[in-house]
This record gives C-alpha cells, structure tokens and sequence, in this order.
C-alpha cells in the first residue's frame, strides 16, 4: 500500500502543472517587455530641436503668428 502512495505522488509529481508555467511565462515576458521598453527609452538618442524661427509677432506663442 506505501508502494502505491509512493508511485502516485511521484506520478503526480511529474506532471507539468501547467497553470504555474503560464503565470510564471506571462510574468516574464512582462518583465521582458518592460526591460526592452526602458532599454529603447535609455538608448534612444534626443530628438533634434527645431531650427530657430524669426519671431515677427509680439507675443511668443507659436499658435499666434
């Protein structure tokens, strides 16, 4: 009767469980895609500003030309 205890929690043991490897998946590739969103963040270069414009208008606003 130990004998079969035994060989069914190994059995069971074995099995892949398949609820902790899809939680354990989708918070890696959370973490993964997080890390690569912060790496592209970091690495990206500044973006270029625009060449300065004679302003004519009194007020500096670009909406009020």
């Amino acid at each position: 009767m130990t004998l079969s205890t035994t060989n069914a929690s190994t059995r069971k043991a074995r099995r892949p469980n398949l609820e902790r490897q899809a939680l354990l998946f989708t918070i890696g590739l959370y973490l993964f895609i997080c890390a690569a969103l912060l790496a592209v963040h970091y690495a990206a270069p500044a973006p270029a500003s625009p060449p300065a414009k004679e302003n004519k208008s009194s007020s500096g606003s670009p909406f009020n030309p």
